[in-house]
């Protein structure tokens, strides 16, 4: 006897994308970089998935390689389901965060002149503690 699939047994799998032309959206592209922009337009490849189209805010620059010569990206076409609505509270975390990567660096180099003169340091749990919620934010980190 087989098992039928009925919707008491609350199976829910899918990608839910909400997206709009003229919306603004964040994407993680080149090495991982955070890149922000507006959707201009929507459509599906030969798959049926849907793709968008995102003009950026910011270009994405590609070094130069080699013979190749640097290159700007201005524009995107994404499958929709790897963007994120764009949300002020994402910027203000991310500023955050550097500031807190900035903050550990700084105290690391102040512990380590403490140190070196001999006096006694107690910036050992700070550090700590900002190095785990740095490693918290992954996704975050502009």
């Amino acid at each position: 006897m087989s098992a039928q699939h009925t919707p008491s047994q609350g199976v829910d799998a899918g990608v839910e994308v909400s997206l709009r032309i003229g919306q603004r959206v964040r994407h993680r592209d080149y090495k991982g970089q955070r890149v922000t922009g507006v959707v201009r337009g929507l459509s599906l490849d030969s798959d049926g998935a849907l793709q968008a189209d995102i003009a950026l805010d910011t270009p994405i620059v590609i070094p130069a390689f080699n013979e190749f010569a640097a290159t700007n990206i201005y524009r995107q076409h994404v499958p929709a389901h790897e963007l994120a609505a764009f949300d002020d509270r994402d910027e203000l975390v991310a500023e955050l965060l550097a500031l807190a990567i900035r903050t550990e660096a700084w105290t690391v180099a102040v512990e380590k002149e403490q140190i070196a003169r001999g006096e006694r340091y107690e910036l050992s749990q700070f550090v700590h503690d900002l190095r785990t919620a740095i490693a918290k934010a992954p996704g975050i980190a502009a």
